[in-house]
């Protein structure tokens, strides 16, 4: 009787170890959002606050995934709000990638004639022993 518990044992762990793991779900999640709730920045220190972590979630992922950066190259604006992330009219964002250069994004209120650097951000990787 113990062996025929330890076969039926054995193999139903058999088979739990073969099944592929059920992944439908991350088919119905956007993977584009930074934030579970829409994040809707309507001051300057709001933007301070919240802005650089959204941007540090974005920078990290042009890292690693070509579309994004090419999207978030040239439309920078319109990716964070496909991502939920929402900025007054007032605010333009420029992300850069220059030759040899960690890539960066620079934040600006635009002014009537000029505009007004709010943030600048690049990633830096260390490595630690």
């Amino acid at each position: 009787m113990f062996e025929k518990l330890k076969k039926s044992l054995n193999q139903l762990g058999q088979k739990i170890l073969s099944r592929k793991p059920d992944l439908e779900y991350l088919d119905q999640q956007d993977l584009s959002r930074f934030s579970e709730q829409d994040i809707v920045l309507e001051s300057e220190k709001q933007i301070q606050k919240y802005l650089p972590e959204v941007l540090g979630q974005a920078l990290a992922r042009t890292w690693i995934d070509k579309r994004f950066l090419d999207a978030f190259y040239e439309y920078p604006v319109e990716v964070l709000e496909r991502g939920g992330v929402y900025l007054p009219d007032s605010v333009s964002v420029e992300f850069k990638k220059e030759k040899d250069q960690r890539p960066k994004v620079i934040v600006y209120e635009n002014e009537k004639k000029s505009k007004r650097k709010l943030l600048e951000l690049k990633l830096v990787m260390v490595a630690e022993q």
